[in-house]
């Protein structure tokens, strides 16, 4: 049974970590997003455009104050969840990130990321629900979210950043948080 650890990241943050971040981010998207999103993006332009993007976030601050977790399997940067509460707050409480590398994925570290950041909103935000978006064609996480009773709004179209690509997309909410997190416990 692997080991997973899952720390809260509070900084100061530096280079490193801005680049394991993105790298897992581009890697879980290079993944899942396939035949989603334009090739050459997926491969050559999100690198990049990651690292921007969370070098902006974690060593300017750049759209609000985050929480992010890093799970590691046995020691190995494996993948993360970032909250953002304070965007969007008329939804809740904002899961921005939830990600893990392919060869982790099964050993249940996306249940405790998501448990852990379910836990943090009933701590942090008592009685906001907890929600984030998903790309419609993404099945695999749709069919998670809706195992773990995750409620689809109805799809709608947004640009998907870097990629400049409109596409369907859907909110996700939880509402009960603490049953979430008892389904997400192990049995």
């Amino acid at each position: 049974m692997p080991r997973i650890d899952l720390p809260l990241i509070t900084g100061p943050y530096d280079e490193g970590f801005v680049d394991t971040i993105a790298a897992i981010q581009t890697v879980s998207w290079q993944h899942a997003y396939t035949g989603l999103l334009p090739a050459d993006y997926l491969m050559h332009r999100a690198p990049a455009e990651r690292r921007v993007t969370w070098r902006a976030r974690l060593l300017e601050g750049a759209d609000g104050p985050l929480e992010i977790w890093l799970g590691r399997v046995d020691g190995a940067p494996a993948g993360f969840s970032c909250l953002r509460p304070a965007s969007e707050p008329e939804y809740g409480v904002y899961l921005d990130n939830l990600h893990v590398l392919p060869a982790f994925q099964g050993c249940g570290l996306g249940k405790r990321l998501l448990a852990q950041c379910a836990a943090r909103a009933i701590e942090g935000w008592p009685g906001r629900p907890l929600y984030l978006y998903v790309l419609d064609g993404n099945t695999q996480a749709r069919e998670f979210y809706r195992r773990i009773s995750g409620n689809e709004s109805a799809p709608f179209t947004d640009t998907f950043p870097g990629a400049n690509v409109i596409l369907p997309i859907r909110r996700v909410t939880w509402t009960d948080l603490p049953a979430l997190i008892a389904r997400l416990a192990p049995h």
